[in-house]
């Protein structure tokens, strides 16, 4: 039978053990949270944030909202923008970023048919001159979403105005 000091020595063992084990695990640094797209360099990820690209669930987004809008039922790059649209294309290309995709928006006038052929006439403006700045076609995906995803309720001048863009996204995958 075992004597009360012997159990008290195996209970404080037992509580030292569970005490290095409770300490080991509170002192291990947590992994860093992922990049949205993984394999990205530095140089790559500094070329994103000085284009304007903000980090998102979909990689990095560069909402073209205040950069390349479109006149009503225009597909049309305002002749301002082509050159902003190039220089982005060539940082990219440059820094071997080379897949992206382009989704076209438009506002809530007109039909959703009408809209969604529009919004992807718009993207794919844009997606030329991606490819006239270095970026292979093939590795250009262009999208149409109409107006189903509006950056503000279509309600004023202004508001149409904002949801008529492109976005250039870097996928995360």
């Amino acid at each position: 039978m075992q004597t009360s000091l012997q159990k008290i020595g195996r209970a404080m063992r037992w509580a030292a053990a569970c005490c290095a084990l409770a300490l080991a695990a509170a002192c291990q640094t947590p992994p860093p949270a992922p990049a949205a797209q993984t394999g990205l360099s530095q140089q790559q990820v500094q070329v994103l944030r000085d284009q304007g690209f903000q980090e998102s669930d979909a990689g990095w987004t560069l909402e073209m909202a205040g950069r390349i809008l479109f006149e009503t039922d225009s597909d049309v790059v305002p002749a301002a923008l082509r050159e902003r649209v190039q220089r982005t294309g060539k940082a990219l290309h440059g820094a071997g970023i080379d897949r992206l995709r382009v989704e076209g928006h438009t506002d809530r006038m007109g039909t959703a048919q009408y809209n969604e052929e529009l919004s992807l006439r718009r993207a794919r403006a844009v997606a030329d001159l991606l490819v006239a700045a270095g970026i292979l076609p093939g590795n250009v995906e262009v999208q149409g979403f109409g107006f189903d995803r509006p950056l503000v309720q279509n309600g004023s001048h202004a508001d149409h105005q904002e949801n008529r863009r492109v976005a250039i996204v870097v996928p995360a995958h």
